[in-house]
């Protein structure tokens, strides 16, 4: 996690100097904690390995991601607008939904909720960025999961 936040400062920073693009990511699996309870707590541990795959292989070689908290994933995007992060996250989304892992009990599906949030109508600052981007993922769940939000004013405070 300290990897993934100093690379996100050194980038917003760049951002902040060049006037350049600049977008952040949440990925959150959804209703993981019932994951865990049916089926073990390695099948979550494969769950959350299969969305690290999902990302390494949508990200480009520019995104940094990494693993923030349990079963959440931040991605930060250089020279990215909010709509280019949007159809990023919503094909981290959507691959994520099209798998299916094999367990004891059967095939399990899981779905995932995004917030996304862009330098500079975000903020300026890392802090900012991600709490704006914390807002549009709650917006998510809220709105019943299985879904991408992005980060406007409208949405700035209501966070759980």
């Amino acid at each position: 996690m300290r990897a993934l936040l100093e690379v996100a400062q050194q980038k917003l920073k760049s951002a902040v100097r060049f006037a350049r693009p600049l977008s952040v990511l949440v990925c959150d699996i959804d209703h993981f904690k019932r994951v865990n309870d049916t089926y073990g707590h390695d099948v979550g541990d494969v769950v959350i390995k299969g969305l690290a795959d999902v990302l390494r292989r949508v990200k480009r070689d520019t995104d940094g991601v990494g693993r923030f908290g349990g079963e959440e994933f931040v991605v930060v995007c250089e020279e990215t607008d909010e709509q280019g992060a949007a159809l990023l996250a919503e094909r981290i989304r959507q691959e994520l939904c099209a798998f299916a892992f094999k367990t004891d009990l059967g095939m399990l599906s899981v779905t995932c909720s995004v917030g996304v949030a862009s330098f500079p109508a975000a903020g300026r600052t890392w802090e900012a960025m991600f709490k704006a981007t914390d807002e549009a993922l709650y917006a998510s769940k809220r709105s019943g999961r299985n879904r991408v939000t992005v980060w406007t004013p409208r949405l700035q405070g209501f966070a759980a």
